[in-house]
């Protein structure tokens, strides 16, 4: 034990003391602030205040996977819009989405996957900041992100499933420009017990054939409000009659853009007719390989026959975009 007699001195000592176990401190808690935010290494530059780019927050790096620029962006359009970057010659790609909740989400869940019979490692980018600002934090427990929600899901529809996890203040769908929303929103409860009970149901709750993402925000935020004035509901149904005369009417769904021919094997058309089963009673079903390979399914009912085009049209399959149409003609095989 060092006794000191000198009062001078020993003020000095105590007040640099105090400055050591404050730096120590922030030095703290910038490091759990890092953790927090799944970086793997703190820069060797350590914790020092820099320019923020918020974008950083949405970049992910996927490691040890090897397959083409289409699949990969399949596997991680599920949690949100995407763009992906492949660097095939070092087996790593680079995603970069427009959330941050969304990056957060797919690390979680990617990290750890396998897919292509390789186990897939996420992070965060070498360029991601050592130092979250505190006006992004701490982020509201209470809200929920939900992604890969169907298009024709509307706002009403997604409260009505998550209040059976308990009571909900709001929710808000992400819009760009048009009247369409991104496939993507956020749930806000009253409790925050109740946003972390919904996270256990991610990936287990399917809408329209899509099962939906659930992830915490991270970071202090509010809740979408949609950039144009609330539109009326018979806007809604006019769009809706363009649409069907746009894409048609019929019982028979044809789906192209699904696979190459010579990958179009027994398996491929197994799988086909159990996914066209899903959304109805079919009365005939057959593939074309004539060319190109081209799906067609045959309903009893035409709100059979619409119920499935609106799940699959669009939707990703093996790393490509399904184009669907309805159609009242002939059954071709």
């Amino acid at each position: 034990m060092i006794i000191v007699n000198d009062e001078e001195l020993q003020r000095t000592i105590e007040e640099t003391s105090c400055a050591k176990k404050n730096e120590l401190k922030n030095l703290d808690a910038a490091y759990k602030s890092v953790i927090k935010y799944n970086k793997w290494v703190i820069p060797k530059e350590g914790i020092k205040a820099i320019k923020f780019d918020s974008t950083l927050l949405n970049k992910v790096y996927i490691g040890n996977i090897s397959a083409a620029r289409d699949s990969i962006q399949g596997l991680l359009s599920v949690f949100g819009p995407v763009s992906v970057t492949c660097i095939s010659s070092k087996d790593c790609a680079f995603a970069d989405f427009d959330n941050p909740h969304a990056a957060y989400l797919c690390m979680e869940e990617v990290n750890g996957m396998v897919f292509n019979g390789k186990t897939l490692k996420a992070g965060r980018t070498s360029t991601f900041p050592s130092e979250i600002p505190k006006d992004l934090g701490p982020p509201d427990e209470t809200i929920v992100y939900v992604s890969n929600i169907d298009l024709d899901i509307e706002e009403e529809q997604l409260k009505d499933i998550f209040e059976k996890m308990g009571r909900i203040k709001d929710v808000g769908l992400v819009y760009g420009s048009s009247f369409v929303h991104k496939g993507y929103g956020y749930v806000q409860f009253l409790r925050p017990v109740d946003a972390r009970r919904a996270l256990g149901y991610s990936n287990k709750i399917s809408l329209y054939g899509k099962k939906i993402r659930i992830g915490p925000s991270v970071i202090k935020m509010e809740l979408p409000k949609r950039s144009y004035p609330a539109i009326p509901e018979k806007v809604f149904e006019i769009k809706k009659r363009i649409e069907n005369v746009i894409f048609g009417r019929g019982r028979m769904v044809v789906l192209r853009n699904l696979i190459d021919i010579d990958d179009a094997d027994e398996d491929f058309d197994q799988e086909m007719e159990s996914e066209m089963r899903k959304y109805g009673s079919v009365d005939r079903f057959g593939i074309c390989k004539k060319g190109e390979v081209a799906v067609y399914c045959l309903y009893s009912t035409e709100d059979e026959a619409r119920h499935s085009f609106n799940i699959l049209n669009g939707r990703f399959f093996g790393g490509r975009r399904i184009r669907a149409e309805m159609s009242c003609g002939e059954f071709p095989l």
